[in-house]
């Protein structure tokens, strides 16, 4: 199943460029009609439906990732399945702590399955730089995964950060770092 931990993108930018760099930095990423299409078959050959499997999505809730009906992993998926329970926050990380995963475990059917997705993301900006995307009627490129490239920028600053207790009202980016 290791197929299902490649890192899936949407890049904003020229075929070549992105193509380019898709291949030397990610050179296992797959497209989510494509990871969609593997999970539909693997799932069928275990005799995995809608009906009988609780669906989880766990990906940054960046526009990114929920741009594209037919293209995005986790609206191909949840269009596959039919009910998704949302787990994720920041950077994909399933933030609903114990309360949640118990949550999701009372929506498995009886005897029946669960099949979770984990999605981070990265941008690939029209420039070519990893990290960064031009969103429509931005003035400039920003960060994406902006949490991921917010935490990194912040422990590179100050590695004490790592330590530092949460922010109250800012636990996922505390978590981040």
């Amino acid at each position: 199943m290791k197929q299902f931990s490649k890192v899936l993108l949407t890049a904003i930018a020229g075929a070549s460029t992105v193509d380019q760099l898709l291949e030397t930095y990610f050179p296992e990423a797959v497209s989510g009609k494509s990871a969609q299409m593997t999970v539909a078959n693997v799932m069928d050959s275990l005799g995995m439906t809608g009906p009988n499997t609780a669906f989880a999505e766990s990906s940054c809730p960046d526009e990114l990732n929920h741009d594209s009906f037919t293209a995005d992993i986790s609206e191909r998926l949840g269009a596959q399945m039919g009910e998704v329970f949302i787990l994720g926050g920041l950077a994909g990380v399933p933030f609903v702590g114990a309360a949640g995963w118990n949550a999701f475990a009372h929506h498995v059917p009886d005897g029946g399955n669960v099949f979770v997705l984990y999605a981070p993301h990265v941008g690939i900006s029209e420039t070519g730089k990893v990290g960064k995307v031009h969103r429509p009627g931005m003035p400039k490129e920003t960060s994406a995964c902006g949490s991921a490239v917010g935490a990194f920028n912040a422990l590179v600053k100050d590695p004490t950060v790592a330590t530092a207790p949460p922010a109250p009202f800012d636990y996922e980016q505390s978590y981040m770092m």
